[in-house]
């Protein structure tokens, strides 16, 4: 199947003012899409700008629906996010799940000096292969991929320097793990030997 984007986003946090304060954002991989881990507005924003692709996801019944594409745009020098073709001083990410800013420990402000400063490091930039229609809401599609998956992490060979977020990833995959180890642990049925008669 086609990866349908670099980054999928779930759900999004919004600041009064309409800007991004947080949102989940899941990778979408050959085995499905993973988990999903929460970004701030100023890394979707050096994302973008450095070449990844972004689209929004919806929730099915056991599967996610394909969303719209992220675009980037600046007014006056700061930049804004939407799925749509307006030119407004807001961000819009369509009818994905808002959640509430308490669930985000992102007080930050954004501004452009912030942004400009990520966009000084080198990030590997992808092309972008997806495009849809503007709108609001998906229409029905026939595009699915299974809900999230639990993914091994890849091995680091010893000449590859892991990046902080892929050790906070694989922390994050080590818990998942224990925690399942725990549960499966906890399921199991006594063993008692039956008789035979």
């Amino acid at each position: 199947m086609n990866k349908w984007a670099d980054y999928l986003i779930s759900s999004v946090s919004y600041t009064p003012e309409r800007l991004i304060s947080g949102a989940i954002r899941h990778e979408d991989t050959e085995k499905g899409i993973t988990n999903g881990e929460q970004v701030d507005r100023i890394t979707l924003t050096s994302d973008i700008k450095h070449g990844l692709s972004y689209i929004t996801i919806y929730s099915g019944k056991d599967s996610w629906k394909k969303g719209y594409k992220l675009k980037i745009f600046s007014i006056d020098g700061e930049y804004y996010l939407r799925i749509d073709g307006n030119k407004a001083k807001l961000d819009y990410l369509g009818d994905i799940p808002e959640i509430p800013l308490d669930k985000y420990n992102s007080d930050k402000e954004t501004s452009s000096k912030q942004i400009k400063a990520l966009e000084s490091k080198p990030s590997p930039a992808k092309p972008s292969e997806v495009t849809k229609p503007k709108g609001v809401l998906p229409k029905q599609s026939s595009d699915e991929l299974p809900q999230e998956l639990d993914l091994a992490p890849e091995p680091i060979t010893e000449s590859d320097d892991a990046t902080p977020e892929q050790l906070q990833r694989l922390e994050q995959l080590e818990k998942q793990i224990k925690q399942l180890s725990r549960k499966v642990k906890s399921k199991k049925p006594s063993s008692k030997k039956s008789k035979k008669s």
